[in-house]
């Protein structure tokens, strides 16, 4: 059998055994023929919304209105994540509305210095919608759409945010040996980790920040035990506030093309090469003594790796990706002295997940890449490390989930002269939450969230703690 999966752009495909396993949203089975199972990984970022490139353990979103299935219903968690896209009704339903009412208490909003945090507690409400069509055929349809209100009791100005977030994805299984799969994801919001999963901007910001992605993959089984892997994903950015608009407005193109060989039943190798384009289009920044142009810092972007997905039993899966990025700013001429010509470095991404029980799993992983800054410099590479566990207190109840999460991540800036050129960030997220099932269609909640960030960079360091409590229900 065959899997597939879309990770921000990379692309995994791989025949697996038939295990009869829960991963707790993690794996969605499609039955194509009688003899042949399609093992789809969720295009939720629930699994891997926090780390780049999609091999990635996530935590509770402030801004999102993150839909999971547990116990055959959808829960919108307090401090949820991007996860519309690939939502489905529960239940084998057409359709299903849900909608949660939660309060929080926030003690540094604005992600600021702690002599410049705001403190405040609020109100939020989530209403959201999802559409299924062709579950277990080999088209299957899914679209998902989630409205937030979030209302501050303590806050100048401006006293509401207002997100949104809508999925889409189409999976069709032309034979038992190819398959195509598309994903559609639009995001308005301002926490950073929803607008960008690879965190490349770590702060939060005030507007109708929008990020539009678009997916697409295909899968060939050629003759023996070879196949074959390509993949095409757009995203753009645009940010409201003029000086995040100046610096991280941009459009993001990339081509994946992978070849695979299948060892075993439970083993496959990867060799891939990715081209890559960034182009930022924002309005050139004025500040003293220097002049930021967007477009020096458009990048073209070749990866050439190696990999293997492995399947040790029934409870064990390991991914791994390992090669090398060139970064060729074709445009450093516009800043030179700011902005280099090139830059190589390597490039990694591995995960492994360990389903212990039914809905529990737990999820760890590192990545290495390069990606856009907010600061007046190249880009930066980073390096990230995080873990989620998701548990289900069968012993306890039933109905009681828990999940705790976290994400280390450094990065280092490329570029931008000698006062940022070198210079590091280290910023460190962790949560929790629990979840309980007070009946089949209502659910209580409560959940916790820490981010820190330790920056080289003046007056950007911050703390911020995070508590939220709510219900939740679903039809």
């Amino acid at each position: 059998m065959m899997s597939f999966s879309l990770n921000n752009g990379c692309y995994s495909l791989s025949r697996k055994p038939h295990r009869n396993r829960v991963k707790a949203g993690v794996l969605r089975r499609i039955k194509i023929r009688k003899k042949s199972v399609i093992d789809v990984d969720s295009i939720f970022f629930e699994t891997k919304n926090v780390l780049p490139s999609g091999l990635c353990g996530c935590r509770w979103r402030r801004n999102g209105f993150y839909l999971q299935h547990m116990k055959k219903r959808v829960i919108t968690l307090g401090v949820a994540a991007l996860g519309v896209a690939g939502a489905q009704a529960a239940d084998g339903k057409l359709w299903e509305v849900s909608a949660s009412l939660k309060g929080f208490y926030d003690d540094n909003y604005t992600t600021s210095p702690d002599d410049l945090a705001e403190e405040s507690w609020g109100i939020e409400v989530s209403p959201g919608l999802n559409l299924s069509y062709g579950q277990g055929t080999d088209l299957e349809i899914n679209a998902g759409y989630a409205y937030g209100l979030r209302w501050y009791n303590d806050r100048a100005g401006d006293d509401q945010d207002h997100g949104h977030e809508l999925g889409l994805n189409l999976n069709k299984a032309f034979s038992e040996s190819s398959r195509l799969i598309l994903s559609e994801s639009f995001v308005v919001a301002q926490e950073p980790e929803v607008l960008d999963p690879s965190l490349s901007f770590p702060l939060r910001t005030e507007g109708d920040n929008i990020r539009n992605t678009f997916e697409a993959g295909y899968a060939q089984d050629l003759t023996g035990n070879f196949g074959v892997e390509i993949g095409y994903s757009n995203s753009l950015f645009d940010y409201d506030e003029d000086y995040h608009s100046a610096l991280l407005n941009r459009q993001y193109n990339s081509v994946d093309l992978a070849g695979t060989y299948n060892l075993d039943r439970l083993t496959q190798l990867r060799l891939g090469y990715k081209f890559a384009s960034t182009d930022f289009d924002g309005s050139d920044l004025q500040v003293p003594g220097l002049d930021f142009l967007a477009d020096a810092r458009d990048s073209y972007s070749h990866f050439a790796y190696v990999g293997v997905s492995r399947y040790l039993d029934s409870q064990y899966e390991a991914q791994a990706r390992a090669g090398v990025q060139y970064a060729d700013y074709h445009n450093a001429d516009l800043m030179a002295g700011i902005i280099p010509d090139d830059e190589t470095s390597p490039y990694v991404d591995a995960r492994l997940t360990w389903t212990y029980a039914e809905s529990s799993t737990l999820v760890g992983g590192v990545t290495l890449m390069r990606g856009a800054t907010d600061l007046q410099a190249a880009d930066q590479e980073t390096t990230a490390v995080y873990a989620q566990l998701t548990h289900r207190f069968t012993d306890l109840s039933p109905d009681l989930y828990g999940t705790l999460t976290g994400r280390f991540q450094n990065g280092e800036i490329s570029g931008g002269g000698d006062k940022l050129d070198g210079k590091e960030e280290d910023l460190l997220l962790l949560g929790a939450s629990l979840s309980y099932n007070i009946t089949e269609s209502i659910w209580a909640e409560i959940s916790y969230n820490y981010d820190e960030l330790d920056s080289d960079i003046p007056r950007r360091s911050f703390e911020r703690n995070y508590v939220s409590f709510g219900i939740g229900a679903r039809y």
